[in-house]
C-alpha cells in the first residue's frame, strides 16, 4: 500500500486543531480541499480515521494508532528534507534547537542573537523545554541538537554528547524576606516557604528535598516538582520578586534584581556540598550536524567561556566558593 505523505501531514494537522476550518487555515488550503484529502486518506487506508461532528473532529481508536505513526513519519520526512537543505549550503533549511530553562537564558539565547546578527537569513527554531521533553524531541528528530544538563541525558546510547562546562548558582528570595532576618537559619525555617522552579530531574532532587514541604514527583515523567512548578526561570524570578517563595538561579540571571534591591541571595549554611550541573550539546549519533549548527555551537561555547571567566573573577562575598547549587 502506497500512502501519500502529504495526506498523512494533513491528518496530523487536523488532529492537532480538531477542526476542519482551523486546520485548513494552518495548512493554507481551502476547507473543501482538506475534506477531500482526508476522505482520500481514509479510502486508501480502508478505515475511518476521524469522527466528525458539528463542534469537533476527533480520532477514532484505529485512527489514533494511524496518527501516531503518521506523526513519526511526517516528522522524520521533514527532518530529512531539512537536513538535506542544511548540508547542501549551510544556510537553507531551519535549524531547530532546544535548551533547558537555565542554559537557555544564560548562553543559548544570547548566542542566538549573535548568530542572527551574523547571518540574518538564517531560519531558527529556538525552544525552551524541560529535560524529558528535550530527550523526546532528540529521539524523534524534532530538533537538530539540544543544550542541556549532561547528567539528565546520560544512559542514552543513541546520543552524542559534547561537554560545554559547568553552571553554578545560588538560592535567592525577595529582598526583605522573613528568612533574611533570622540569625541562625535552619532547614525547618525554610520549609515554611514554597520553592518555585522548573521541573527537575530526579538526579537533582537534593536541591530542594527536605527544604520544600510541597515537593512532589510527577507520576508520568518522574520529574521532581517544586511546590510551584513553572516552565521557565523568568517565571520563577518574577514570582519570587512578588511573594515569599524561594528559588535557585545563576547569578547572571538575578544580578539586575540584586542591584535594584528587589532580590537577595539566601545563605543555607548547612548545605556543605551541592552538585554542579555539567552542561553539554547533545544530538543523535547518526546525525551529521550542518555548518550552521556548528557555528551556533561555537557561539554558545563562547558565551559559556565568558560566564566561566566572570565566575573565576567574582568576589567571594558574592558567592561562596564550592557551595553553589546546580542549575
Amino acid at each position: 500500500m502506497e500512502i501519500d505523505l502529504k495526506l498523512l501531514q494533513y491528518a496530523v494537522i487536523l488532529a492537532k486543531h480538531r477542526h476542519f476550518g482551523r486546520a485548513a487555515a494552518a495548512l493554507r488550503i481551502s476547507q473543501p480541499t482538506l475534506s477531500r484529502n482526508i476522505a482520500a486518506l481514509e479510502k486508501q487506508l480502508g478505515l475511518r480515521v476521524f469522527e466528525r461532528s458539528h463542534r469537533d473532529v476527533v480520532a477514532t481508536p484505529a485512527g489514533d494508532d494511524v496518527l501516531k505513526m503518521a506523526d513519526e513519519l511526517v516528522s522524520r520526512a521533514a527532518a530529512i528534507s531539512n537536513r538535506l537543505q542544511l548540508v547542501r549550503d549551510g544556510h537553507g533549511g531551519r535549524l531547530r534547537v532546544a535548551a533547558g530553562a537555565y542554559i537557555h537564558d544564560i548562553a543559548v539565547q544570547p548566542a542566538a542573537i549573535d548568530l542572527i546578527n551574523a547571518h540574518p537569513s538564517i531560519r531558527l527554531e529556538l525552544l525552551e523545554r524541560e529535560w524529558t521533553a528535550v530527550a523526546a524531541m532528540l529521539m524523534t528528530d524534532h530538533i537538530d541538537f539540544a543544550v542541556f544538563d549532561i547528567a539528565s541525558l546520560r544512559g542514552m546510547p543513541a546520543l552524542q554528547v559534547e561537554p560545554l562546562g559547568a553552571l553554578r548558582g545560588a538560592y535567592f528570595c525577595r529582598a526583605g524576606h522573613p528568612l533574611l532576618k533570622k540569625a541562625s537559619l535552619q532547614p525547618a525555617d525554610v520549609r515554611n516557604y514554597p520553592f518555585v522552579l522548573p521541573a527537575l530531574s530526579h538526579l537533582h532532587a537534593g536541591l530542594i528535598d527536605g527544604l520544600d514541604a510541597g515537593l512532589t514527583v510527577d507520576p508520568v515523567t518522574g520529574d521532581i516538582l517544586a511546590s510551584i512548578a513553572v516552565s521557565s526561570f523568568r517565571l520563577s524570578r518574577d514570582i519570587v520578586a512578588g511573594t515569599d517563595a524561594i528559588s535557585i538561579g545563576h547569578l547572571s540571571q538575578v544580578k539586575e534584581g540584586l542591584a535594584a534591591g528587589q532580590l537577595s541571595l539566601l545563605d543555607l549554611p548547612w548545605q556543605k556540598r551541592l552538585p554542579v550541573a555539567e552542561m553539554g550539546i547533545a544530538h543523535k549519533r547518526e546525525r551529521t550536524l550542518p555548518p550552521s549548527a556548528r557555528t551556533f555551537i561555537s557561539l554558545i561555547r563562547k558565551r559559556m567561556r565568558a560566564i566561566e571567566r566572570q565566575e573565576s573573577t567574582r568576589a567571594p562575598a558574592a558567592q561562596r566558593s564550592g557551595r553553589a547549587p546546580a542549575i
